[in-house]
């Protein structure tokens, strides 16, 4: 049977054993790529503080790779090539959105692991001021629409410095359904985040209903008008308030 499973004292024990042999057989020489050992001991004091959980891939009843949150993910180095690392990274993905994430962002360590993750459907980057390869995962949301009126809806969205003269870094253009309340359901979920920019807190979005311009400004100021953002402060749009 596999199952993924919350962390249990005698699972994260199990887990230690094999990281530190993987961690004495890099030492070694005999392993080309270092594990997560390292990482292990705050690891195990984060989640025994109930800061962060540890989720256990567990097959046949033995553990074979953990996932801690959305910043560690390995599996036991006997038990690779199998498709396992997609199930851990499926659960992660899926409990993201079932949080309300809209961008999903990791580090890609060690940076073997990168074609792993591409496969995934995170695309790499690197992050400005800091070290390291990064990924980001936009979480997709559909809507189905009813028979109501379609309206042509127009978002852009600018960077801070790019607003006045500048092009946007994402243009949509899309058919939303009039509700009776007056507001605009999109078709699909429509995500302000650009991973190269500094910051993201700041950016712009422009609002054109059917020709005409709703609201342009600081996203953040445009909740009026829909703007939402999820639990890292990701900013997006699903539905356009007139």
């Amino acid at each position: 049977m596999t199952q993924i499973l919350p962390a249990t004292p005698d699972l994260m024990d199990e887990i230690e054993i094999w990281l530190d042999a993987e961690e004495r057989a890099y030492n070694a020489g005999d392993a080309a790529v270092r594990g997560f050992r390292c990482n292990w001991d705050t690891v195990r004091k984060s989640w025994g503080c109930g800061e962060r959980p540890v989720d256990v891939l567990v097959v046949g009843g033995k553990a074979v790779g953990f996932l801690y949150g959305t910043d560690i993910l390995e599996i036991h180095p006997d038990h690779r090539g199998r498709s396992y690392g997609v199930l851990l990274s499926d659960f992660m993905v899926r409990r993201a959105s079932d949080k309300g994430f809209s961008i999903l962002e990791i580090e890609i360590a060690p940076a073997t692991a990168e074609p792993f993750w591409v496969r995934q459907g995170f695309k790499p980057h690197r992050m400005p001021y800091r070290d390291g390869l990064y990924a980001t995962l936009a979480l997709e949301r559909q809507f189905s629409l009813g028979q109501g009126q379609r309206v042509e809806v127009e978002i852009e969205f600018y960077d801070e410095k790019e607003a006045r003269w500048g092009a946007p870094f994402a243009r949509y253009a899309a058919m939303g359904e009039r509700l009776p309340d007056g507001s605009i359901q999109l078709p699909e979920r429509l995500h302000g985040h650009d991973p190269s920019l500094t910051s993201n807190t700041d950016n712009h979005i422009k609002i054109v209903v059917d020709g005409d311009e709703l609201y342009f400004g600081r996203a953040k100021y445009g909740r009026d008008h829909g703007v939402a953002t999820d639990p890292h402060g990701h900013l997006y749009i699903d539905r356009v308030i007139t």
